[in-house]
């Protein structure tokens, strides 16, 4: 290792350095002088051996280490998490337009001028609408600990020295919060207007909401029968 090599150079820099300075004390100064030398010598080699630790240095490499990966799976977690949310949230919101438009187009003919199958069509994006939700609420759940995760990743990698890693997965969880903070306001706009159609649609036309009940229950029978 670099460091145990860079260790043992400077260790016989200075034991050479040490002899060479005691040789030339004893030949111009008395054998007491040049004990004392050789004693306080050897006291500061002690010193130069403690905070030299080889122990220390390669455990505090591989504390950091391991922070390190550490800090990648928690990114790696964030990220395939993001892209699942921002996923799930693109399908609801394509679900949730195609919903409006249904409704608009049944308010727009009623209940006489509208097909059998535009019912259909709407019963099923209603129902995968409900599996999108509940999807992309699970989704949320586990960004929730994603980021506890991520915190403690960054908590760690700061304690043990590793900054630039700290620094890393602090602006990944930054991101990360910015952008489901976003998709949840994009997918909340919608669903407040498919709720304010359908509440018009409830006050001008009791009877499409009527229709909608009796197909959604028909389509749940034919489901349970398959079942």
């Amino acid at each position: 290792m670099f460091r145990t090599r860079l260790v043992n150079f400077i260790r016989t820099a200075y034991k050479s350095h040490r002899r060479t300075i005691v040789t030339r004390i004893r030949n111009y100064a008395p054998a007491t002088m040049g004990l004392l030398t050789t004693a306080c010598c050897e006291e500061k080699l002690k010193e130069f051996d403690v905070m030299w630790d080889e122990g220390s240095l390669e455990h505090d490499f591989l504390i950091r280490q391991a922070t390190t990966i550490n800090v990648n799976a928690a990114t790696q977690l964030l990220t395939v998490t993001l892209v699942a949310i921002q996923d799930t949230s693109e399908r609801l919101r394509e679900a949730l337009t195609r919903e409006i438009c249904l409704v608009k187009q049944a308010l727009e003919w009623g209940e006489a001028g509208t097909p059998p199958h535009h019912w259909d069509q709407l019963v099923a994006v209603r129902g995968s609408l409900c599996d999108l939700k509940h999807n992309l609420h699970t989704l949320f759940s586990y960004m929730d600990y994603a980021e506890k995760l991520a915190t403690v990743a960054a908590e760690i990698s700061y304690l043990s020295g590793n900054i630039a890693a700290s620094d890393a997965i602090c602006e990944r969880i930054d991101h990360a919060c910015r952008t489901c903070n976003a998709q949840k306001q994009l997918t909340h706009e919608l669903q407040q207007e498919s709720l304010e159609l359908q509440q018009q649609a409830i006050i001008s036309s009791p009877q499409l909401e009527d229709k909608l009940k009796h197909e959604a229950k028909d389509k749940s029978k034919l489901k349970s029968n398959k079942n």
